[in-house]
């Protein structure tokens, strides 16, 4: 007798976040649990994925491709490049586009362009919306 088939899985269409409606995967294994996040690893092809309950998120958990790709480990996680797609879009979804405008964002020091009809620039966008751990912001050059 053929042991059991793998299960047929969906990560690799996936995108690399969503908001999650069911609960399927809440019954993947879970591979490391904190208090607001998890890695759960899929049955069918053992790649980990963060589940994160952001906290403007109405009780809703979103479910990311952990960048580096190779985290098996909360700690290995870099939440700023694993949320970026979801933070971008939730700015999108209040503000519309977010096409860059010639003038500096109004953050003092920053040589960013602002966006839209906002005075800052994305990054300090993401810092006030979701939190400054979730923006990329080294400094910037501006000459």
């Amino acid at each position: 007798m053929d042991p059991d088939p793998p299960t047929a899985c969906s990560c690799q269409t996936r995108a690399g976040w969503a908001r999650v409606d069911d609960d399927s995967v809440m019954q993947w294994p879970v591979v490391e649990l904190a208090e607001w996040e998890e890695l759960r690893q899929c049955p069918g092809c053992g790649e980990v994925w963060l589940a994160t309950w952001p906290e403007d998120v109405e009780g809703g958990m979103v479910f990311c491709r952990p960048v580096p790709k190779t985290a098996r480990r909360l700690r290995d996680v870099d939440r700023a490049a694993t949320l970026r797609g979801f933070c971008l879009s939730r700015l999108e979804d209040h503000l519309g586009s977010l096409e860059e405008r010639n003038a500096r964002c109004r953050k003092v020091g920053c040589g960013r362009k602002r966006i839209g009809s906002t005075g800052y620039c994305v990054e300090h966008l993401i810092a006030d919306r979701f939190g400054r751990h979730l923006a990329k912001l080294d400094p910037v050059r501006t000459d």
